[in-house]
């Protein structure tokens, strides 16, 4: 740990958390003596990241210098768990909103410490006008405390959101007077217009704020020193403090208060913890980027070598017997669990979609060793694979054939990405090496479905797919269908009711 300039308040919490048995934290305590810390004044509240140096911890002095000890530990604690916190790619294209993602990834760091961390310890922090700065999970949250989970009912919730947003026009803010942006002080040459006391109407310059229109004016052709409202014509322009550049003033968009009880309180069920309401979150993402409690620093090495340097450490430390069981229960919370997709896709496959066929032969004796009774033989199964060649699926694949194409397995294979490219009847896995993917453009599946329904309706059905396709009508199949999806589910617009999906996280 670089402790050169550290503020006390940092080393306080860091030294309590090693030798307080009553706060019982020495696990992070540990942890943080393998942080680089380093004053920044160009980040306003404070922020962590990991670059070839090791894990940097950033703060403003003047930021911790308003906060309480207690306030200043939660704040250790959130960069600490976003260091260990085993979050996906944010920056992969198309995946996540980054802004939507630093919202949830607080959520449910904010969530984890107020549930299991010492309220003696930590205080939730406070902004100058003393509401919670961090967010928390809503309180109409009912999903599970995973990323991903909460990342798409966001999703959905801002979808939602943005559909019924009214137009600023309609703002109750009168600070900005609607504009979403905060008049600034300045000394600066000016238009003004007023009216004097006196008959007529005057113009002239003089040291005020912007343009604006206002009453005051001496007299004609004097000066025009007055207060005006408008926007200033010069002057640094800031979002409003009191509706975070939205235009809404108290409210959010949607005409409700934009701050109260709105957060899952862990601790009491029956309460809610205070935080910003949601459509007021959505309201304020572009200005503020969906930070409200810290600021997301873009780490400096790849995802892997990251993840390889905090799971070092966190084995380190849990060979030292910091990890105690409660300190466990908490990681566990943080890092999600790596997932045994191929597993559930051979018990699915097995379950669902081979079976077992059996029929009486008199060439087989039968297994309990009865003289004149028959045996049964099995038969090979046949099923159909679709097969989704298209760019985004190359190289995703092969794992989930190698199980599918077993000798006893009769394989009727449909290659489609834009149509039907060709199908193939595979009876073992050497034609299946031998045959060359075609397809690699874009994804269109209802016409495999199509010709399943047409030619192969006898048959269960495996369909190997990124997720990014037509909307299917499953509706016309006779046999089950389990879809195997890389990234996102499959749309369906009708279901036959035999369909199960099972979606493979592409950051696993």
């Amino acid at each position: 740990m670089i402790v050169k300039d550290i503020h006390e308040k940092l080393l306080n919490g860091i030294q309590q958390m090693l030798i307080d048995l009553k706060v019982n934290l020495p696990y992070y305590g540990e942890f943080n003596l393998f942080v680089n810390f380093h004053e920044q004044a160009s980040v306003g509240t404070c922020g962590v990241n990991v670059s070839a140096k090791g894990m940097n911890f950033y703060y403003n002095p003047n930021f911790l210098d308003k906060l309480s000890q207690k306030e200043v530990n939660f704040i250790t604690l959130h960069e600490d768990f976003h260091l260990l916190f085993n979050h996906p790619r944010r920056t992969v294209t198309g995946q996540y909103n980054p802004k939507l993602a630093n919202i949830a990834q607080d959520m449910i760091i904010n969530h984890i410490i107020w549930e299991d961390i010492n309220h003696d310890f930590v205080e939730v922090p406070k902004d100058d006008k003393g509401k919670n700065m961090a967010l928390f999970v809503p309180k109409d949250y009912t999903g599970k405390l995973i990323f991903e989970e909460l990342y798409e009912w966001l999703k959905e919730k801002k979808d939602e959101h943005d559909k019924k947003k009214q137009s600023n026009s309609n703002c109750k803010c009168k600070t900005c007077n609607g504009t979403g942006k905060q008049q600034q002080q300045g000394n600066q040459q000016g238009q003004g217009q007023g009216q004097s006391n006196q008959q007529g109407q005057g113009q002239g310059q003089g040291q005020q704020q912007g343009q604006g229109q206002g009453q005051g004016g001496q007299q004609q052709g004097g000066q025009g020193q007055q207060q005006g409202q408008g926007s200033g014509g010069g002057g640094t322009q800031q979002p409003c403090p009191d509706c975070n550049g939205t235009g809404q003033g108290d409210t959010d968009s949607s005409g409700k208060p934009s701050y109260g009880p709105y957060g899952k309180n862990p601790k009491n069920d029956s309460g809610s913890l205070d935080t910003h309401s949601l459509d007021s979150i959505f309201d304020s993402m572009e200005n503020n980027n969906g930070e409200y409690l810290d600021q997301h620093i873009t780490d400096e090495i790849p995802d892997e070598l990251r993840e390889t340097m905090v799971k070092d450490l966190m084995e380190r430390l849990a060979a030292r017997g910091l990890a105690s069981g409660n300190m466990e229960a908490t990681l566990n919370k943080l890092r999600k669990q790596r997932k045994d997709y191929l597993r559930e896709i051979k018990r699915s496959i097995s379950n669902v979609i081979f079976g077992t066929t059996k029929q009486r032969t008199i060439t087989k004796p039968n297994r309990r060793g009865i003289a004149g009774l028959k045996g049964n033989r099995k038969v090979k199964t046949k099923i159909n694979a679709i097969l989704d060649t298209s760019g985004s699926m190359g190289g995703t694949f092969e794992k989930v054939l190698s199980y599918i194409y077993r000798n006893d397995i009769e394989v009727n294979l449909i290659e489609a990405d834009t149509d039907v490219k060709w199908v193939q009847n595979i009876k073992n896995k050497r034609k299946l090496e031998s045959l060359a993917i075609k397809g690699l453009g874009g994804t269109i599946l209802q016409p495999a479905i199509n010709l399943v329904v047409e030619k192969f309706n006898d048959f269960n059905t495996v369909v190997l797919t990124d997720g990014y396709c037509d909307h299917l009508d499953l509706s016309k199949i006779k046999g089950k269908v389990l879809m195997i999806s890389i990234g996102t589910k499959v749309p369906i617009s009708k279901s036959n009711g035999k369909v199960k999906q099972i979606q493979v996280d592409p950051t696993q």
